[in-house]
């Protein structure tokens, strides 16, 4: 029985996604455009209660791509060390304006209105792009993303190092799990550290992955050589995994859709001054 729910879930860049997963009835070209179209939006909303309806949206995504929500349990710590660093980063250091108002005081520091709505600014922001960053790659496998590029006639030196590369963030992962899995087999036990040392134990794991990654493009390097493979070539190139993908209705539907709210959003910014922090709720409950 597990054996055959395996074959039913496909593996991409960051997790497992169903393979009759409704996502994939659109061309890599759609999910790369909506990738970078909802990694372009936030940066021109400064309203955080809105980018932080933006991710609720592409948690909606997740379930619409029927990825587990608790995969997202191993980024947790980066979103929240995301937003102590963003919070400390502008109470420690707000700048200096005469018209800046105090709003209240934490161990003996002031707390300013503005500097705290650029907090929020930035950390709804941040949120926002590292969501949509997590579910375009935990949706997407390395062939998905390089059918994309190939699409847009991207040259074939710069998507085959793409794809070494991201073939290697998915190997950095791999190992990160390994390490963690051949700490807990020796008897370490996560759940009963401090969050300091949960911290110190991350970055003692800079120096078996390096060694690990620089092992790997090593044995990937000679793989290339012993293969004969050379990045020049003489006629045009067979490209075997376009022939797989094809353009639907649906497609350019959805990638005019995108666009065009890319489009209208930064029109309606820069001629009608919307989405500023101007008219956020927040600017009322920090005053």
């Amino acid at each position: 029985m597990e054996s055959v729910q395996t074959k039913k879930m496909m593996k991409t860049l960051l997790a497992l996604i169903p393979v009759e997963s409704p996502l994939y009835s659109f061309h890599p070209v759609s999910r790369l455009l909506l990738f970078v179209i909802t990694g372009f939006i936030p940066l021109f909303i400064n309203m955080p209660e809105l980018n932080f309806m933006f991710a609720v949206v592409v948690l909606l995504l997740f379930i619409y791509s029927k990825v587990a929500l608790s995969s997202l349990k191993m980024y947790l710590p980066v979103i929240l060390c995301a937003g102590i660093f963003t919070f400390l980063t502008f109470i420690f250091f707000p700048g200096k304006d005469p018209d800046y108002k105090v709003i209240g005081h934490v161990f003996g520091l002031a707390l300013y209105d503005q500097p705290i709505m650029n907090a929020f600014i930035a950390y709804s922001k941040i949120l926002a792009l590292l969501l949509s960053s997590i579910f375009y790659f935990s949706t997407n496998r390395e062939r998905d993303i390089l059918a994309a590029l190939r699409t847009l006639k991207m040259p074939f030196v710069a998507s085959y190092v793409l794809g070494l590369s991201l073939r290697s963030a998915g190997m950095f992962l791999e190992d990160l799990h390994t390490v963690r899995e051949a700490e807990q087999a020796r008897g370490l036990d996560y759940a009963a550290m401090k969050f300091t040392d949960k911290v110190k134990l991350y970055s003692m794991y800079i120096i078996p992955l390096i060694s690990l990654a620089l092992r790997r493009s090593d044995e990937i390097s000679n793989a290339l050589f012993v293969k004969g493979y050379s990045l020049k070539s003489s006629g045009k190139r067979a490209d075997y995994i376009l022939t797989k993908y094809r353009f639907s209705a649906s497609d350019v539907a959805t990638c005019v859709v995108l666009i065009l709210l890319l489009v209208l959003i930064v029109y309606f910014k820069y001629r009608y001054q919307w989405f500023g922090s101007d008219h956020s709720l927040f600017q009322y409950v920090i005053k």
